[in-house]
């Protein structure tokens, strides 16, 4: 009852929420909105920003080589130190300098703050299409029409899952993330449970009830994270009605997925505690539970792996092998939770734009093979599968990975990706998500 009750707080407040934003933008729509919402924070102008390109392009000593400062989430050691240190070498004029900080609301609140201070940013990540579309929305993205992006994307990349906004490339997305859910294998093999290569939810509830152990000092818990069965039922934009002028969120599978992770808590005992996520801050980076066999299985994406293959920190001897994720009926067609994703963004007030775009394309072709020790899938169209594949499970694949399932599971070239067009209030809508789930779940 408790959950049934948050839920319908949240309808009333995304209602509310929406409703607000629509009433106040009128007759227009949501590009219309976006762009006066741009302006409104002086956002440059096409004009202003190929002037201002051309006035750093003009200035300066020209025998003084440019420095470009770039921030992202991934660590220096999984591939961003060895990328730069190869443009580096291979760009002469440029020196690229990479900082790190932690994709958490915390790390986002300090990049955000160093981007509206002025501090020197040229080339910045971003990891949610909310924190994106305020980013944009603040004047803090530079559009990359001026340098022909669309060319760019349609020829490297593909059109296909890339984000717009106001029907232009503010960003473009450096690595496929597919979702997918992670097994310790020893445990399935230990229990007689056979691996699963398709599921329904019903059987995933039954399979995570057998999978929790408490003989232990400690409990073993079955899963840590939210299966998200509105996003992978309604697909793109699912948050909003067809037309952005009303929240989608009475739909009842918003429902239904609320409560099955709240029962799977509460009654089954099988899913990780949301007070324990909170408290570890477990949110995203929560790959210690499953390497020190605190679950047995959790909800995944590649980029997980590099904590896999990091045997020195989290020393285990059993294979991780992969599911696909659970649907409601087996047959039927369901997006994944996964997306085109890491958006590479340049700060519209950089004054070696010129230089940022040179960074931005390396990063996005020649440079991803660097990245695949970090378990980041590129987008790039030419790139080799068996180069990722080996990139990704490292030197030492078979001893720590079920690679046939690994290919089988997260390479699939059928999986639907997600693309999400509409933005009304989505900040907000993502914060009143996250603050009403907090009271839902605790």
């Amino acid at each position: 009852m408790k959950g049934f009750l948050r839920y319908f707080s949240i309808i009333m407040c995304l209602a509310i929420l929406i409703g607000a934003f629509t009433a106040c933008s009128g007759n227009q729509n949501s590009s219309e909105v976006s762009q006066s919402q741009g302006q409104a924070n002086n956002q440059p102008s096409q004009n202003d920003s190929n002037q201002n390109t051309k006035d750093t392009q003009d200035s300066g000593d020209s025998n003084e080589p440019v420095k470009i400062i770039i921030w992202g989430g991934v660590p220096e050691e999984n591939g961003p130190s060895a990328l730069v240190e190869e443009f580096n070498k291979t760009h002469e004029g440029i020196v690229a300098e990479y900082v790190r900080f932690v994709n958490d609301e915390t790390g986002n609140t300090k990049l955000d703050t160093a981007l509206l201070s002025g501090e020197q940013i040229d080339v910045y990540f971003t990891y949610s299409i909310p924190i994106m579309t305020k980013r944009i929305e603040g004047g803090m993205a530079e559009d990359l029409s001026n340098f022909d992006a669309d060319t760019f994307v349609k020829e490297n990349i593909g059109e296909e899952g890339v984000f717009k906004y106001d029907n232009k490339y503010y960003s473009i997305p450096t690595a496929k993330e597919p979702y997918y859910i992670m097994l310790n294998k020893a445990i399935f093999d230990e229990l007689g449970i056979d691996i699963p290569t398709e599921w329904t939810v019903d059987e995933y509830r039954e399979i995570c009830k057998k999978l929790v152990d408490e003989s232990g000092d400690k409990k073993r818990y079955a899963i840590h994270g939210y299966l998200d069965l509105p996003r992978m039922v309604l697909g793109d934009n699912y948050w909003y009605k067809a037309d952005a002028q009303e929240s989608n969120f009475d739909d009842p599978i918003f429902a239904q997925s609320y409560q099955l992770y709240h029962d799977m808590m509460y009654e089954d005992g099988s899913a990780f505690p949301y007070t324990e996520v909170l408290a570890r801050k477990m949110e995203a980076y929560a790959q210690d539970l499953f390497l020190t066999e605190e679950v047995a299985m959790m909800l995944s994406a590649p980029w997980h792996l590099r904590y896999v293959r990091d045997t020195e920190s989290y020393p285990h001897d059993w294979v991780a092998t992969f599911a696909p994720l659970p649907v409601l009926e087996k047959g039927k067609e369901y997006y994944n939770l996964g997306t085109l994703n890491n958006w590479i963004m340049m700060n519209s007030k950089s004054e070696h734009k010129e230089a940022a775009w040179e960074f931005i394309k390396y990063w996005l072709t020649d440079g991803s093979k660097f990245l695949l020790a970090g378990g980041k899938v590129p987008v790039w169209k030419d790139v080799d599968l068996d180069e990722v594949t080996e990139g990704l499970l490292g030197d030492n694949a078979e001893a720590l990975f079920d690679v046939e399932a690994f290919k089988r599971v997260a390479l699939d070239p059928n999986l639907k990706y997600i693309l999400d067009t509409e933005t009304v209030a989505a900040p907000e809508i993502d914060q009143i998500i996250k603050e009403e789930s907090d009271k839902m779940y605790l």
